[in-house]
């Protein structure tokens, strides 16, 4: 149902919306308006997809793999996945895809029984084909840059519009988002220029630091023209097989995130997850402020 609003114009862009009203393709101010917003929405915000990773084996969390997929285990009153989407709701995403494997029937099943309002697309693997070779299964439904992210991971207070806005200024073929982590053998360690480019990236180091650094934090924005340094049908690692190609041709950036962030794939990180939701550490709705226009 349309609903009616009120608008002043200026009498030479008045002029101009009258011009095109010919009776055929338009036949009024209004309907020619709607069109020309139409236009305009699409040109400065492209429909926005997010890829959301959930084929992994579950290796790390057990026993809860075998019987629940790591995307539904539940992080207080939702699932993990339900929080992720709900997030993506909140930045107006258009289309979630979901990349699924080992237990995707669960997964199809809770979402088709839970309505959330918005548009749901599924990329089975009959064998899992990891991070770079997920997103590569899901090339067809993608169009232009999207959000990537890992099903494991949670945060608060990353400004996905901000994030968005900085891949674009920097015309970046891949944006990873970084988190800080006392633990950087777990995760991806990662050192940036002056410009946030990329120059070191040591996927999960061997060797542990006192000290915190900067980690790979499992969210990505991702040009489609990465789709072509990714096999098909090919178990691929982004961290391993795709990124460190983009650093030496120094088209990956680094985005910090100084806000809440969290990986759930082992059980002591899902129970430090919860305890952090029940003590207020980790705020499922904390706000972003609105950016300044």
């Amino acid at each position: 149902m349309k609903q009616r609003y009120s608008m002043t114009l200026d009498p030479a862009l008045m002029h101009k919306i009258d011009l095109l009203v010919d009776g055929a393709r338009f036949t009024n101010r209004s309907e020619t308006a709607e069109f020309l917003l139409k236009l305009g929405i699409d040109q400065l915000r492209p429909e926005r997809t997010a890829l959301i990773l959930c084929g992994g084996l579950e290796t790390r969390v057990r026993p809860s793999p075998f019987s629940t997929p790591k995307p539904l285990l539940p992080i207080g009153y939702q699932p993990l996945l339900e929080y992720q989407i709900e997030y993506l709701k909140r930045y107006e995403f258009d289309r979630i895809i979901l990349a699924i494997g080992y237990l995707q029937e669960q997964i199809v099943r809770y979402l088709d029984e839970h309505k959330l309002g918005v548009q749901l697309r599924y990329r089975f693997e009959k064998e899992p084909l990891d991070t770079g070779g997920a997103i590569k299964n899901a090339e067809a439904l993608i169009e232009s840059d999207f959000l990537a992210l890992n099903g494991d991971v949670i945060f608060a207070g990353l400004d996905l519009d901000k994030l968005f806005y900085a891949h674009k200024k920097a015309n970046a073929a891949a944006t990873v988002v970084l988190a800080e982590s006392a633990n950087p053998g777990r995760f991806g360690a990662v050192e940036l220029d002056a410009n946030n480019n990329v120059i070191s990236f040591v996927e999960k180091p061997q060797t542990q630091t006192v000290e915190k650094s900067w980690v790979n934090a499992g969210v990505y924005v991702i040009q489609p023209s990465v789709f072509t340094k990714i096999p098909k049908e090919k178990h691929t690692s982004l961290e391993l097989d795709v990124f460190p190609k983009l650093m030496r041709e120094r088209t990956i950036i680094g985005y910090k995130h100084d806000g809440y962030w969290a990986d759930v794939g082992t059980p002591e990180d899902y129970l430090r997850v919860q305890r952090d939701l029940l003590t207020g550490a980790f705020k499922p709705q904390e706000k972003i402020m609105p950016k300044s226009r």
